[in-house]
């Protein structure tokens, strides 16, 4: 796999929350999160050259984040160590391909919602985060309900035109 520094760092930039917020369905822990994900990465930098990835990139990182997550438990329970730090073994059988589109998708979303102006960010997150009504919304801030209605509007245009949605 032919790899470039400014490679490496689209793909670490595109993938490293979205592989911890997969990892956290394994580990409850934030630091063995992020250790688990930097080891991944890490690994994948250093054997750049010996790596010939069968299928796509995104493919192969989260399944190496779940196997090493997989494996930090196993060792965990070994050694005896408390298990209150990790999440059921349950999830040791999800597909990892649609969890994989999943997790980007919603750390998109995120991204996406962050970069809406701030008063339109402010009522969207009140409405569809916290669940207050449009009354209760213009209530709190002080607004008309009509001016939140407005808002949502325009917080639901640009997201669908982020996502590319046409009506």
């Amino acid at each position: 796999m032919e790899l470039t520094k400014a490679q490496f760092k689209t793909l670490f930039d595109t993938y490293y929350n979205p592989l911890c917020n997969f990892c956290c369905r394994y580990l409850k822990d934030r630091s063995d999160v992020e250790d688990v994900v930097q080891d991944v990465l890490v690994k994948l930098w250093q054997n750049k050259d010996k790596i010939h990835l069968q299928k796509d990139v995104k493919y192969y990182l989260f399944t190496s984040v779940k196997n090493k997550a997989i494996e930090l438990i196993r060792s965990r329970k070994r050694k005896g160590e408390i298990l209150d730090t990790l999440i059921p073994e349950k999830f040791f059988e999800d597909p990892v391909g649609d969890e994989a589109d999943s997790t980007i998708l919603k750390e998109k979303l995120y991204n996406s919602i962050r970069q809406l102006p701030p008063k339109c960010q402010e009522i969207f997150v009140m409405n569809k985060v916290n669940g207050l009504t449009y009354n209760e919304i213009s209530e709190e801030l002080k607004i008309s309900s009509k001016t939140v209605d407005n808002q949502m509007r325009r917080a639901f245009k640009l997201l669908r035109d982020k996502f590319g949605i046409t009506k």
